[in-house]
């Protein structure tokens, strides 16, 4: 005797299927992992990741995680050592969020030697979605940069070379 089952109908069966495989993708794709401070190292300087506000990330297409002590370290790094066609994401700390990284689009970058960064080259980054950049500078003096303007800033004056520190007197 033959049980009768219910047949499913194929679009269902295929959007189910679609479903699934979507979400096989998305656990999959490339993105930034949690910065382990006080034990991750900086994929750069080799110094141990300790401040909480100025941590960083570069995530490869390939999904290799490089974890940054500074913003300096990061885009020093990206300037000498990655293909642009390698990089899948880049990630920095938001200062008012310690631990908690934003996508390096949604960043404005603060360049102030009232926030000493781990590398001395004073950059500080805030998420766009919450700060107004003006109150940022009222507080603590310098100048914003985005991106664009911080690969500028290292590639004058690399991380580690005294350089920043020296031409602000200290």
């Amino acid at each position: 005797m033959r049980r009768d089952r219910p047949r499913v109908p194929f679009r269902a069966v295929a959007a189910i299927a679609a479903l699934a495989l979507a979400v096989s993708f998305a656990a999959c794709a490339p993105g930034p992992e949690p910065i382990a401070y006080g034990e991750d190292v900086c994929a750069h300087c080799r110094m141990v990741i300790a401040d909480e506000r100025y941590g960083a990330e570069l995530v490869t297409t390939k999904g290799r995680v490089l974890k940054f002590d500074s913003i300096e370290c990061l885009a020093d790094y990206v300037l000498r050592e990655m293909d642009s066609t390698d990089i899948h994401s880049l990630w920095v700390t938001g200062f008012r969020n310690p631990g908690e990284l934003i996508r390096i689009e949604d960043a404005i970058f603060l360049h102030s030697p009232a926030l000493r960064s781990p590398m001395g080259a004073d950059l500080t980054a805030f998420d766009a979605a919450d700060t107004n950049a003006a109150a940022v500078v009222s507080e603590f003096g310098g100048e914003v940069l985005d991106w664009d303007g911080v690969l500028q800033l290292i590639t004058m004056e690399p991380p580690g070379t005294g350089m920043m520190h020296d031409a602000a007197g200290s």
